[in-house]
């Protein structure tokens, strides 16, 4: 949380790009002054994915993503649903995770997760 407090601080240094996020995760990870906020379509897991009613593009490879940030020099910040599949992902890549409790569209009480590079959120 320190984290996304401190980037209302930096807003003259904060560069937002549109594009193919594989791609410009490629081109920035040798870079350790980049930071990465990640918000991918909430497809991996089971049961229901929120990702594939509300995106056109939902389809996501879960697995390249989590490998590419963690070949990446630079800090990121990855939100998803809580889910088994995804905690054994950021697992598997020595991932930090942190549960965010929330509220969706039906007021139903749930969790969802930040995923960091090993350090507190």
């Amino acid at each position: 949380m320190r984290r996304i407090r401190r980037l209302g601080l930096l807003s003259g240094q904060v560069k937002f790009e549109c594009g193919d996020g594989f791609d410009l995760i490629e081109t920035y990870a040798d870079k350790n002054s980049t930071a990465f906020f990640i918000d991918p379509p909430y497809t991996a897991g089971n049961g229901k994915r929120a990702g594939t009613r509300l995106y056109a593009h939902n389809q996501l490879d879960h697995e390249k993503l989590f490998s590419l940030m963690a070949h990446c020099a630079g800090d990121f910040l990855m939100t998803y649903d809580d889910d088994p599949v995804v905690e054994s992902l950021a697992d598997r890549f020595g991932f930090q995770v942190t549960r965010i409790p929330m509220k969706n569209t039906h007021h139903e009480k749930k969790f969802e997760i930040v995923i960091s590079k090993g350090r507190s959120v």
